[in-house]
């Protein structure tokens, strides 16, 4: 018998909200998602005419000086440019939850758990500031910005949480860890409610630097918008995005106590360490499989019945076919009838906060009972044995769908989530 075993509680999704390269809504997102809109063009936050790579999924007109109402004022300045995009999603993730509750309820058992990256270092900043040692209130709060537990304290001060708040950098498992980490919180009765996701923004020199140097970026710069094209035979690396996407997690009891509207369920969750390279998945897979089939275990559901694979995908040449491995492993076609996108060719890689979009990804498409397309796969690799969405939106039955992420470092992460009826 397990630690846990004997009390374990269902949780439910009762809000979702983002800030992506396809709009600043998560109903704006999943319509570019449908639609096989792909955003990407020419850097535009800072001049990348050096750089091999020049081009990026960026949020465009988000107005980084506008604080939204809910907001204090002293916490503003806290937050850099991917804790305004993470603030912005919370804010429509707890209103369509209609949380806080107005019910009452108890503080205590509302938690917070975010993944969240590190920020981008502003070398002239530092340089005016911290050289001279010209040391003020503002100039601290400026620092500030760059820890990243700021975020996860302001959406914490603004649900109301004061069960406790975590902030994960497992790198691009970030928020698909913070996803399992808040499940098992409220599953396992540590907390009846906790707000989760990720938020980033890496498009800046200091990343395009570091992430030129590894030879993970495409250079396809005269053709950005099909730069990203994971599982295609043709793809040359990842195209960086930024963003956010905020998810409230509840007991289901909990949830429909207080009328709130479950969207899905949280059914599993696995969450692996492949111990192998920093960069780089083990050849056959090992990680995401073990990370897979302790998530389907989690859910006490065979393979077979999940339609939906959302992938890691970044559309890198050796972790794409890796994956791909893992998925046709864990899900053979002789058995199951489970088809793959990566939606990352349509937000580009939003690092921290892929996990989460990608998660709440599953729930749209649980929800509308629709397969998002591949987009950009002009001839699928021959070695990708996973089957591969149809290039358009398609309607098909899903009861259950699954997502991937995986980090530098060797984390990886599964999520189940399952549809609600009625």
């Amino acid at each position: 018998m397990t630690q846990h075993e004997g009390k374990k509680r269902r949780v439910v999704v009762t809000g979702i909200g983002a800030v992506t390269p396809l709009g600043h809504t998560m109903d704006a997102t999943w319509a570019g998602m449908i639609e096989g809109a792909s955003t990407a063009g020419a850097v535009q936050r800072f001049d990348a005419s050096g750089f091999p790579t020049t081009i990026a999924y960026e949020v465009k007109g988000f107005d980084e000086t506008r604080r939204p109402s809910g907001v204090a004022e002293g916490d503003w300045p806290f937050l850099n440019t991917a804790g305004r995009f993470g603030v912005t999603a919370a804010i429509e993730a707890l209103a369509q939850a209609q949380f806080p509750c107005t019910r009452g309820g108890d503080p205590f058992r509302v938690a917070a758990c975010i993944g969240n990256g590190m920020g981008s270092p502003d070398f002239a900043w530092y340089e005016k500031h911290y050289l001279p040692e010209s040391y003020s209130a503002e100039v601290h709060r400026a620092h500030a910005q760059y820890f990243p537990e700021m975020l996860t304290a302001v959406i914490a001060k603004l649900a109301g949480a004061r069960g406790g708040v975590t902030t994960v950098h497992t790198a691009c498992a970030s928020s698909g860890q913070a996803l399992g980490e808040a499940y098992e919180l409220i599953r396992y009765g540590d907390a009846d409610v906790c707000i989760t996701g990720g938020a980033d923004s890496m498009v800046n020199p200091y990343y395009f630097a570091g992430f030129s140097l590894l030879g993970a970026l495409s250079k396809r710069n005269g053709d950005p918008t099909t730069a990203s094209r994971p599982f295609d035979k043709d793809r040359d690396g990842f195209v960086l995005g930024e963003g956010a996407c905020m998810l409230v997690f509840e007991e289901l009891e909990h949830a429909l106590a207080r009328g709130a509207k479950p969207l899905a369920e949280v059914c599993g969750y696995g969450v692996t360490e492949s111990a192998y390279r920093i960069t780089d998945l083990h050849p056959e897979g090992t990680g995401p499989i073990e990370a897979m089939q302790m998530a389907l275990d989690d859910a006490a559901i065979d393979a077979s019945k999940v339609g939906y694979v959302n992938a890691h995908g970044t559309s890198t040449l050796l972790n794409d076919r890796i994956e791909a491995l893992a998925v046709s492993k864990v899900f053979p076609k002789a058995r199951c009838r489970t088809f793959v996108s990566s939606t990352k060719s349509m937000t580009g890689h939003m690092i921290s906060a892929a996990g989460a979009i990608e998660f709440a990804t599953c729930i749209k498409a649980l929800a509308h009972q629709v397969l998002p397309p591949t987009v950009n796969v002009g001839t699928k690799d021959p070695e990708v044995l996973a089957e591969l969405t149809p290039p358009v939106p398609t309607d098909y039955p899903l009861e259950y769908a699954l997502s991937n992420s995986v980090g530098f470092g060797g984390s990886n992460t599964a999520l189940v989530a399952g549809r609600i009826h009625g």
